[in-house]
């Protein structure tokens, strides 16, 4: 933008000063706050944790200065906009508040259910496990007997059966 300029024509629009000194002021202006608004916004749509919200605040912040600039008739920049827009940040204040009580209530509701999966994981090995090693040595107890007579197989047999119904 061109220095000392308090106007300037593009194609058929007139891009005032707003009350800035110049237009190299008032570009130097928006666009900071522009660039600021959009990495803020950039965070908040990239973010995916609960807490994203609380990126809100800066973004309606620097909103309202923004509108306040372009659309109103103050010299004074960046003092009242806090102010104006401290309903709006109490009400996501308040709305940020909720959330947290219920991400931790969620979080300690995961973490109970987490050590309950385990005491129930514990207590079927402690079951299954023994069960499941008395079957194992009949196996190897058949593996290294080749030669059985039909009443040993039937035996053996009988003793499986009832350590798979013990199982079940």
């Amino acid at each position: 933008m061109p220095e000392g300029k308090t106007s300037i024509d593009i194609l058929y629009q007139t891009i005032d000063s707003y009350g800035f000194k110049d237009l190299y002021q008032f570009s130097f202006v928006i666009l900071d706050k522009l660039a600021i608004l959009l990495t803020y916004l950039f965070w908040f749509l990239t973010e995916k944790k609960w807490w994203r919200y609380a990126i809100l605040s800066p973004i309606l912040l620097l909103a309202n200065q923004s509108f306040n600039i372009l659309f109103t008739e103050t010299n004074a920049v960046d003092e009242i906009e806090l102010y104006q827009s401290s309903p709006f940040l109490l009400t996501l204040l308040i709305a940020l508040l909720l959330l947290a009580q219920a991400a931790d209530h969620q979080e300690r509701i995961k973490a109970f259910l987490r050590l309950q999966y385990q005491h129930i994981e514990h207590a079927v090995e402690q079951r299954f496990g023994r069960q499941q090693q008395n079957i194992e040595a009949k196996k190897q107890r058949l593996a290294t007997k080749k030669d059985l007579s039909k009443e040993e197989l039937a035996a053996l047999k009988k003793e499986l059966e009832q350590e798979l119904k013990k199982l079940t």
